[in-house]
């Protein structure tokens, strides 16, 4: 090691981060491994970005096969990294193999490559040391970091009693949620926030990367919903009537932003003698319905699905924001790959459309006159307090 610095020796000597290993299932064995781009980072972090060079010297393909329509191919790699110190050179070498199966023979090739390419780099610097991967070909791994004690939470009743305790972050936002929205009361829901603020508090200390897929913060998801709640008995006041099927029944809610291109406001298209349809845009009400639980199976988080069929058709433009309704990722691809979003919501027995409307109109407040019922299978807002996670 003479040539390097004491900073980069410090490095190269140093343990890896727990947080940076991941694992994998081989042949009912678990095995820990970097990733790729790790090691290339760490390396640049450690050498510097120009006192390093990585060149494959060899490649080899071991076999390719065809079953029907699948290509799987194999492919050798020998690599060799160079590291310039002081004023010498130091060299390491490694090999790695890459096996790919895909459809397309190409793209099986260029994969397999790419896959021989990066095992055979991460073993020529695994050789410098812990912070490329070397401590873990120890049983031990004394040269790696500890497993972080994973953050428990615990809910507190309104009497001061622990409900339920070791609670993981992510159980802890399930049962609190469960827990306001199931309140019978104002009172009660005040109850139960006053005495697990704190923890919620700590939740976003102990986990801030638990966020939804919107980026929002699962603490500040339950905020929301106990002040959706909170506010639940002055909205209830106004008595909302669940808006009818007919997509002429929902109002508009926002006036029209002012014109980019002249002065006063825009022209409302869907208001002239040959009209387009207006397409409303709301982001927070998306975002506020990719929080609901799904409508087909109650699980979360949820995609805001734009139902197709409410609106015509137009190039490159979704339906109007009216008329979106809460998929788990599983069941929003399922729907774009049935072909026809009608007949697939027929084999569920669903009628979305009735349900985006209800869930638009409670959101914004919107009073419509209507004698039907409230449809079945929506899943109420956090301000209706109903849905279970």
């Amino acid at each position: 090691m003479s040539g390097f610095s004491s900073a980069q020796l410090r490095k190269l000597m140093g343990k890896l981060d727990r947080t940076h290993v991941q694992s994998r299932s081989v042949d009912g064995r678990q095995i820990d491994y970097i990733e790729g781009w790790f090691a290339l980072s760490e390396a640049n972090a450690i050498f510097g970005f120009s006192n390093w060079d990585r060149e494959t010297v060899h490649f080899e393909k071991i076999f390719e096969r065809k079953a029907g329509e699948t290509t799987t191919c194999a492919y050798l790699a020998h690599v060799q990294i160079r590291v310039r110190v002081s004023d010498r050179t130091v060299c390491r070498e490694g090999t790695g193999c890459g096996t790919v199966s895909a459809r397309d023979p190409a793209d099986a090739h260029e994969r397999a490559i790419k896959v021989a390419e990066t095992d055979a780099t991460k073993r020529a610097l695994a050789t410098f040391g812990n912070r490329f991967g070397l401590c873990l070909y120890d049983k031990d791994q004394n040269g790696v970091t500890e497993k972080p004690c994973p953050a428990l939470l615990e809910i507190i009743a309104p009497d001061g009693q622990a409900l339920a305790t070791g609670l993981s972050p992510e159980s802890f936002c399930s049962g609190l949620r469960q827990i306001l929205e199931k309140a019978v009361d104002d009172a009660e829901c005040a109850n139960w926030w006053e005495r697990n603020a704190p923890q919620v508090a700590r939740l976003r200390k102990v986990a801030p990367q638990l966020k939804t897929q919107r980026g929002e913060h699962y603490g500040d998801v339950l905020e929301r919903l106990f002040r959706r709640r909170w506010a639940a008995p002055a909205k209830a006041a106004a008595s909302i009537i669940p808006v009818s099927a007919s997509c002429s029944a929902v109002v508009p809610l926002h006036p029209l932003a002012p014109s980019r291109i002249a002065q006063g406001p825009r022209i409302d298209k869907a208001s002239l003698t040959i009209g387009t349809t207006r397409r409303l845009r709301d982001k927070p009400y998306t975002a506020y319905v990719a929080t609901l639980v799904c409508l087909v199976c109650q699980a979360v988080p949820s995609h805001a699905h734009h139902l197709t069929f409410a609106q015509p058709r137009g190039l490159s433009l979704k339906v109007s924001d009216e008329f979106v309704v809460p998929l788990c990722v599983i069941h929003h691809n399922e729907l774009h790959l049935a072909g026809g979003e009608l007949a697939w919501w027929k084999r569920l027995g669903m009628d979305p459309l009735p349900i985006a409307q209800t869930l638009w109109a409670t959101f914004h407040d919107v009073v419509t006159a209507t004698d039907q019922d409230v449809p079945k299978g929506v899943p109420e807002s956090p301000a209706a307090s109903s849905a279970s996670p």
